[in-house]
């Protein structure tokens, strides 16, 4: 994807009306979304209309981009509004991106966000798939452990779940 066409798909996501908006969310399924994200963000904060909002959450949710998880991740780790931040790690469990290697990063908000973002980030810890080597677990498992003092009155339950979780993935 060439730099101008990026751009100009970036415009219309920003500037375009809802059917304008809609027809582009399309033409970003068939590209990939990763280079794309943060102009999706953008447009979910800014537009009012559900079914634009909608329609971005289903392209996240339905994403299998590899490259998204580092993008994704950032964007987690960097948005300030809740409603985004919750949407968009609800997006990751729903997706079939491997964020294996940005565990950490939901395993923290499970120790320190509001309940229904902590349970947002659980899943996505919960429902991970894939090989997870032994010392990866050992790694995760040694990370929950030192946090676990820290968890959020409310999320106890959850942050206790975290190490059976960890321990049960599969080698």
């Amino acid at each position: 994807m060439e730099n101008n066409h990026l751009k100009a798909i970036e415009e219309s996501l920003v500037n375009g009306g809802k059917d304008a908006i809609l027809a582009v969310l399309e033409q970003i399924r068939e590209m990939g979304v990763p280079k794309l994200l943060p102009a999706l963000v953008k447009v979910y904060k800014s537009c009012g209309d559900d079914d634009v909002r909608m329609a971005v959450f289903k392209l996240l949710c339905d994403a299998s981009q590899p490259q998204l998880a580092e993008v994704m991740a950032e964007a987690i780790a960097t948005e300030t509004d809740a409603n985004v931040k919750q949407m968009l790690v609800t997006s990751c469990w729903y997706s079939k991106v491997d964020y294996l290697a940005h565990l950490e990063l939901f395993i923290d908000m499970v120790f320190d966000s509001p309940f229904e973002l902590a349970f947002e980030a659980f899943t996505v810890i919960e429902n991970r798939q894939g090989s997870v080597s032994p010392d990866r677990r050992a790694e995760l498992i040694k990370y929950i452990e030192g946090r676990i003092s820290e968890t959020s009155i409310g999320n106890e339950s959850l942050a206790e779940s975290l190490v059976q979780i960890v321990r049960n993935y599969d080698d």
